[in-house]
């Protein structure tokens, strides 16, 4: 660690700090589907409405990890969120982190940028690797498995939590 560097946690939002199976199942059922596996199709049409704030008011803390944060920042991290949603859903993921007290925390939030339709896992790990340039991250807190293998293999100094649903 060089010693300008700065202790970080970083966490996602959905299926870490945000349990969002009430804003899945709303989109699932509005393109007739009951899973991902029969959104077939219909595959636009469900990212569009997920990615979306449409339904974000069905979102619903995940108090566990939201009071990590906080306990994390208590102690002097820095709190960084990456997280696949993207910048049109700025407004909104602002206002429900600031509900949950995380906004006053917050070092950095980054969005997934316009027109980048790359995979969660790509997007996550570049991100990462930007970060780890200026911020001695040591945890993040991530649900999907591509992305918590992909950390671990390429970046192995850092740990990570795998947060089941």
């Amino acid at each position: 660690m060089v010693a300008d560097m700065v202790k970080a946690v970083v966490f996602d939002i959905d299926g870490v700090l945000i349990d969002n199976s009430g804003r899945l199942n709303a989109c699932l059922e509005e393109v007739g589907a009951r899973s991902l596996g029969e959104i077939k199709g219909k595959k636009r049409k469900f990212w569009d409405c997920f990615l979306s704030s449409k339904y974000i008011y069905l979102d619903m803390p995940k108090v566990k990890y939201v009071n990590l944060a906080l306990e994390y920042a208590s102690k002097g991290y820095k709190i960084l969120i990456i997280t696949g949603r993207p910048k049109t859903m700025e407004e909104d993921t602002i206002r429900q982190l600031s509900e949950l007290g995380l906004t006053s925390i917050l070092d950095k939030i980054i969005f997934r940028k316009p027109g980048d339709y790359s995979s969660e896992t790509k997007h996550k790990l570049e991100v990462i690797k930007k970060l780890i340039k200026t911020y001695d991250i040591e945890a993040v807190y991530e649900d999907s498995p591509d992305v918590v293998r992909a950390i671990a293999r390429e970046i192995p100094t850092i740990t990570i939590h795998s947060v089941c649903p």
